[in-house]
């Protein structure tokens, strides 16, 4: 008997515990600037801007390429 009034309390003392409770207000996030990180977002972001102008400038060069190619040729 003296088991079963021990496990009735202690499920009763378990079940008060899970009770809701005020959170507290969650605080924004550091800035980058704030952070060991901010030199490696700088870097990528210097490397994807590198990429993109790579790529731009090869865009073109294919475009004035396909654009010589398909002209109709010169007659002298």
């Amino acid at each position: 008997m003296r088991a079963a009034w021990t496990a009735g309390l202690l499920s009763i003392l378990a079940a008060g515990g899970c009770g809701d409770r005020e959170s507290e207000p969650e605080k924004p996030p550091m800035k980058v600037e704030e952070t060991v990180f901010r030199d490696l977002v700088g870097t990528q972001d210097k490397a994807r801007d590198r990429t993109n102008q790579a790529i731009e400038q090869h865009r073109q060069a294919l475009d004035e390429q396909i654009n010589n190619d398909e002209a109709p040729p010169v007659e002298e």
